[in-house]
């Protein structure tokens, strides 16, 4: 008897440490608000553009990148998410050659070209171009992975 209320025991603590830890996935609506023109002057790469939030600053998995295996000199158009409460976006990189870029505080609204250029590989730099041709350029930091 004892033996049967042990087992019996252990298998309620673990039905109930399994309900406990399993969540319901949640997905939440992507909504893009803006259109831009991508151009990439650099290397063959992953492109991520993000709203600039603490969870996308704290993470190092951002899903589908916003240009996926966009090659060198190739421009692009993609969808922007909307931009967070602060109006601006992160960019990240990861190159072929195993290069990590990263900027933060872009500004960048429908219609606009964003541009990454380099004079090396640690030498990147984002050029954004608005509907009126004005420019704002963007430092962006490398490292190897």
């Amino acid at each position: 008897m004892k033996k049967a209320v042990s087992v019996m025991l252990c298998l309620f603590t673990l039905l109930l440490f399994c309900n406990c830890n399993t969540k319901e996935s949640e997905t939440v609506p992507v909504t893009y608000d803006r259109t831009i023109a991508l151009v990439n002057s650099v290397n063959e790469a992953d492109i991520w553009i993000l709203p600039k939030t603490e969870e996308n600053l704290k993470t190092t998995l951002w899903g589908t990148a916003t240009a996926g295996k966009m090659q060198l000199h190739e421009s692009r158009e993609v969808q922007l998410e909307a931009p967070a409460d602060n109006g601006l976006y992160i960019f990240r990189m990861i190159d072929t050659d195993k290069m990590y870029y990263s900027a933060e505080d872009i500004v960048i609204e429908d219609g606009w070209t964003l541009e990454i250029k380099g004079e090396s590989i640690n030498s990147v730099s984002i050029v954004v171009t608005d509907k009126d041709g004005n420019t704002t350029t963007y430092e962006v930091s490398a490292a190897r992975l």
